[in-house]
């Protein structure tokens, strides 16, 4: 799924107001209420019929507004209203960084601001207007997730058909527009001002983009009420720190939900809920509470979040702050939460008109070019050059062309040598031959004991652990009994409505024990040492419960590993080039991973597939266990350059990694260096020449996670990013006329004239 092209400035003013950060500045005591209240700005783009009729043909191409439209322009389109109050809320709410850096004056970013919101009612308008003519709502299909992609009828959409009956990139997810009715939800119970603009909204809105909208507004609210609680409760414990210097990274999208995600209640209600330390827990749904956090603390940090509207003119004194949804505030904050998704909405319709014009023919023209383009380069430049190109390697960057096979792609794991064991063969190897230091490190390394290194995935900064048992997520050791915790991470990504965290399985539970006696989130944790046998049934095993074709190839290990002797390492001795050493016997496993199929780029991260799911198993044993963080949130891992090409890792490690890729994508080897033990799995196999054989293919260009997919999807981001833009800027340059916006300048010159 695609990110949104276009993102309007989003009006959170509980994200900062809360915090008070402005009160008593020159910028608040200028203003009283009455003053906040002016009107500062008035938008109707209906007022100037000729520009608008011209703007839609000039978007659209030949395009003429619906007479149900025209004939009731004026009862549509009404004059919306920007006020002090929004323009100060934007100022101190993003305007005001670009003061504080030096780069702007107020002067220059209030004329940004109000260029902004004038834009965003001049584009709210121009959507509500489209979309009544066309009588149905069709976006995209890449702003739409994967489950609702999957689950169309359960959300009402519909796909679009052509008029050979063959499926568009559409998606019809709302029809039965018309103005009158549009006019009945307007003037319904006679409402007025915000209440009747959140009227307008809601009846393009389906119900989960209107959930979706409420839950942002609470989620902002919370957030920052709970910065005021944070503080309260640090004071109160007389700890204001935590070091978060040691703890360990986390998957790239780790706690990252679905962009249209919103917790649901069984009957599909939103459960979530402003907690403000007079209502139960219980009634809160998905909101979590923040550790040390009690009814006090949090009416505390509530009544502090209060007084801040209340400083700011964003609270009358007459409202009851029993029920924050009911304050004015509450409403002006949803209206600016249903206006950004109309927009995104409408960002989305004009994607799909820009994606009618993307043909087959022009995404083949941009892949044969790009892929002459790499090919030219491989050719002239050196092996470094080219894993240096494979470094960037991405969903959006793509290697097209290998000079040769044999280069490709490793995750590793690091179980390390201990501090004692390092000191103890740095000791020996001063005073033996390099022979016999590889002979007693083969030695030593039966001794070597892995360990699970997310301990501060519980006691760092931040806890992302779960208890996976009272969450109701499955995970490995659980039906077996060999679990020896019930600890996972990430619960938002795993419980949240996603997809989970990209090639990352997710569902190895924390491997020890885990207790918190006293309650107080401080976790108490024994990690269970593993040896590489160990592991490497821990692998195999995973493998399994992840796919269950899965699993780890019982190639013959090494037993002899342990009592090499030093003769067994030297491999030639030569007068004029020194000694030879023998690497392979540095290697204690080589096998594979069993199950994976027929392996190709184009196919090897498709959703579902043997491959995705083998690099997710280890890349989700790799945070679990490998000191080596180098490797950690790499696309792939570490790009390795051929048989024959040297490296810049250590010499038996590149000797293996090699020997690895050559023999494939799935390959699974064990190998010894002096920081302990490599159990490197090579992840793509890079043929020679054309990596993706066929090149793109645009019939596979919505088969998720194929390379086809991928490519379109840069493709189209790339250029639909600049159409929609452009477009935007047709809209707001034609209709942002003397007839349809009234700026009054006077009433916010003292904002201008501060500093």
């Amino acid at each position: 799924m695609k990110k949104k092209l276009i993102t309007i400035i989003s009006v959170l003013l509980a994200a900062v107001f809360g915090l008070g950060i402005f009160a008593g500045c020159d910028l608040i005591t200028v203003d009283n209420k009455r003053d906040m209240e002016q009107v500062v700005a008035e938008v109707n783009i209906g007022s100037d019929q000729t520009a608008l009729e011209n703007m839609f043909d000039t978007l659209f191409g030949d395009y003429t507004l619906s007479t149900d439209v025209t004939d009731k322009l004026s009862e549509i389109v009404t004059t919306e209203n920007i006020y002090k109050r929004d323009l100060v809320a934007y100022f101190i709410n993003y305007g005001y960084s670009y003061v504080s850096s030096g780069s702007y004056t107020y002067a220059q970013v209030f004329e940004m601001l109000m260029d902004s919101l004038v834009s965003r009612k001049i584009l709210l308008q121009y959507a509500m207007l489209y979309y009544l003519s066309e009588g149905e709502i069709v976006v995209d299909r890449d702003s739409l997730s994967p489950d609702v992609l999957e689950n169309l009828e359960d959300y009402g959409y519909e796909i679009v058909y052509d008029k050979n009956g063959q499926e568009t990139d559409g998606i019809r997810v709302k029809s039965g527009l018309s103005v009158d009715g549009f006019l009945e939800a307007k003037n319904a119970d006679g409402a007025e001002g915000d209440a009747q603009v959140l009227q307008m909204i809601r009846y393009f809105l389906t119900e989960d983009e209107r959930k979706y909208a409420e839950y942002q507004l609470r989620l902002a609210i919370n957030n920052s009420i709970d910065t005021y609680e944070e503080e309260i409760i640090a004071l109160e414990s007389g700890d204001s720190s935590s070091d978060s210097s040691s703890d360990r990274t986390v998957p790239t999208g780790a706690n990252e939900t679905d962009a249209n995600y919103y917790p649901k209640t069984e009957s599909g209600e939103l459960d979530y809920q402003i907690y403000t330390g007079s209502n139960y827990t219980e009634d809160l749904g998905e909101y979590e509470k923040l550790d040390g956090s009690t009814p006090v603390t949090r009416r505390r940090a509530y009544n502090s979040f209060i007084n801040a509207l209340s400083r700011n003119y964003l609270k009358d004194e007459s409202e009851s702050p029993a029920d924050i949804t009911a304050l004015e505030y509450y409403a002006v904050e949803l209206k600016a939460q249903y206006e950004q998704v109309m927009i995104d909405k409408f960002a989305d319709t004009l994607a799909l008109n820009m994606s009618a014009l993307q043909e087959e023919s022009d995404m083949a023209r941009r892949y044969n070019l790009l892929y002459d383009t790499q090919r030219a380069t491989a050719s002239n430049g050196t092996s470094s050059d080219f894993t240096t190109t494979m470094d960037s390697m991405s969903d959006t960057s793509f290697v097209l062309y290998s000079p040769s096979s044999g280069y490709g792609f490793v995750q590793n794991i690091l179980l390390p040598f201990n501090a004692r064991q390092t000191a103890s063969l740095t000791a020996f190897r001063n005073s033996n031959t390099t022979a016999a230091y590889y002979a007693e490190r083969n030695r030593m390394a039966q001794y070597i004991l892995g360990s699970d290194q997310r301990s501060s995935w519980f006691n760092g900064s931040e806890d992302y652990s779960f208890d996976a048992d009272e969450a109701g997520v499955d995970y490995y050791g659980k039906e077996d009994g060999t679990a020896l915790s019930k600890y996972l991470f990430f619960k938002d990504s795993y419980t949240g409505g996603g997809d989970g965290i990209d090639r990352y399985a997710g569902k190895y539970p924390y491997h020890g024990s885990v207790s918190d006696e006293d309650g107080d989130g401080v976790y108490e944790l024994i990690p269970e040492k593993i040896t590489i046998d160990d592991f490497l049934n821990e692998l195999d095993g995973y493998l399994g419960f992840i796919d269950e074709d899965l699993s780890l190839e019982e190639s013959s290990r090494d037993g002899a590993f342990y009592t090499r002797t030093a003769s067994d390492f030297v491999l030639n001795v030569s007068s004029t080039e020194g000694t030879e050493y023998d690497f392979s016997k540095t290697i204690y496993y080589k096998g594979s991973v069993a199950g994976l199929g027929d392996v190709t780029p184009s196919s090897l991260l498709a959703a579902d597939s043997a491959s995705y799911n083998a690099i997710s198993v280890f890349n989700d044993l790799m945070f679990a266990y490998s000191t080596d963080t180098g490797c950690l949130n790499t696309y792939l891992g570490y790009s390795i350059a051929a048989e024959g090409y040297s490296t810049s890792y250590v010499e038996e490690f590149q000797y293996a990694a090699q020997e690895a890729v050559a023999a494939g994508t799935g390959t699974v080897c064990v190998v010894l260096t002096d920081y302990g033990w490599h159990i490197i799995y090579v992840s793509l196999q890079l043929p020679a020449e054309e990596v993706y054989a066929g090149g793109f293919d645009y019939d596979a260009r919505n088969d998720e996670g194929t390379f086809s997919y991928y490519f379109y999807q840069a493709l189209k981001d790339e250029v639909s990013s600049s159409y929609t833009s452009e477009m935007q800027n047709r809209v707001i340059d034609l209709l942002n006329n003397d007839s349809n916006v009234t700026i009054y300048e006077s009433r916010y010159s003292d904002l201008s004239s501060l500093g």
